[in-house]
Formats: structure tokens, sequence, C-alpha cells
């Protein structure tokens, strides 16, 4: 479980003129009051759990910039992206649905479109890359790969995508995005655009040199 707060949003806002969030998976929301202290002109944040997302419209009814899709996070991209009008910042979330609630064991749900639906996800966000610079944070890296992350590797227990690489990432963004990844907590996938004035030539340089210069904007 990662955490939105690791991000400068500010940062990220200006560099992407982003004024929009989406988020998948709400949880306690507590990465959700996080972005509402950021300027953004509207927030969106989808969650499939009837108990949890009745939770969260209570807590932000008085932000009326927030919206709480109560729905799957694919069914709210997909009905919802029409109306973002704008740079978007998507922070992606919505795996194992219930799972940290104790509402569900984490392989429980059979549809895997449902229980880690990163991929379909993307897919959805990525018919917009022609026409806006969005921005797109990915929670829990360690689902789909192994490495040395900050948590350690996913547990024995939980069992991950029947395909199990961000390859998807890179087919549906390589060239649009720089694509970077980071180790700490459970590993992030972060997505910034290429044609950012404040990003440019970073695409060029080292694996090395790109996280130093991603540590002084995140």
């Amino acid at each position: 479980m990662g955490r939105l707060k690791r991000f400068n949003l500010n940062k990220l806002m200006a560099i992407a003129d982003a004024t929009y969030l989406f988020e998948t998976g709400t949880w306690k929301g507590d990465g959700l009051a996080y972005a509402c202290k950021s300027p953004f002109k509207e927030l969106y944040s989808s969650e499939i759990i009837d108990s949890v997302a009745a939770k969260a419209k209570t807590r932000f009814q008085q932000d009326k910039r927030v919206h709480i899709i109560h729905s799957s996070s694919i069914d709210a991209l997909t009905d919802t992206l029409a109306e973002i009008k704008g740079n978007c910042i998507f922070w992606l979330d919505a795996h194992f649905p219930g799972a940290e609630e104790g509402l569900k064991d984490y392989n429980e749900e059979e549809d895997e479109a449902i229980k880690l639906p990163l991929q379909k996800e993307m897919e959805v966000i990525a018919t917009r890359k022609k026409q806006y610079n969005d921005i797109i944070l990915v929670d829990d890296l360690r689902i789909y790969e192994e490495g040395n992350f900050e948590s350690g590797n996913l547990p024995d227990n939980v069992l991950p995508p029947k395909i199990r690489n961000t390859q998807f990432a890179n087919i549906l963004f390589g060239d649009t995005h720089q694509i970077i990844k980071s180790i700490r907590d459970e590993g992030y996938l972060i997505l910034l655009p290429k044609n950012s004035k404040r990003l440019s030539g970073v695409q060029n340089l080292t694996f090395e040199l790109q996280n130093k210069i991603f540590k002084r904007i995140l």
C-alpha cells in the first residue's frame, strides 16, 4: 500500500499544467484528502465497495470539487473521462478491492478486470494521450514485477496477475511519456509527458540520472 503523499502534487500540476485529479480506489480517502489541499478544479475517485464509497461520500460532502463514483474503476473512467477537458493526474490504486478493509480475501475476486484492473485502466486513459498531457502514478508496482522494493516483494499468499509485467505501459505510453520505476514503499510506476518543457531532454538520460531529477520534483 503506497501513499499519494509521496508525491508533490503542486509540482506535478505545474509540470503538466494539470488541473484535474482522478483516483481509482478510494479506500479511507486519505489520499483524496491530501489531494484536496492542492488547487485542482475537480477531483474524482472511484470505489467499487458499497460501504467504502458511502463513507467517502460523507467525508467529502463539504468539498464540491470532489466526486465519489460508486462503480468499478474501469466503468468510472470510461463514463467520466469525457467530462475532464484538461490535463489530469491519475492515481491508480484500485487493486484487490475490499482486501484492505478485511471485507474480502486478496484472492477471492475471480474477475481479474476487477481484482487487478491496471492494464484496462491504462487502455482507457491512453485514448486521451493525443489530446492531453496527463500524468499517471501507479501504486504497488510489486504486484507486477519483483524488485528491491523497500517494503519487500508481493507476499507469497497473494496471487499476482496471470501475465506479470508492465510491458503494456510501454506499449500504450512509450511514445508519449517518460516511464520511471521507483522502489520506494511497495513500488511506484510514474508516467510523465515527454513534451513537458520542464522535462525537456530527460528521456535521453541514464536511469540513475532520471531518478535524481525526479527526486527533485516529486
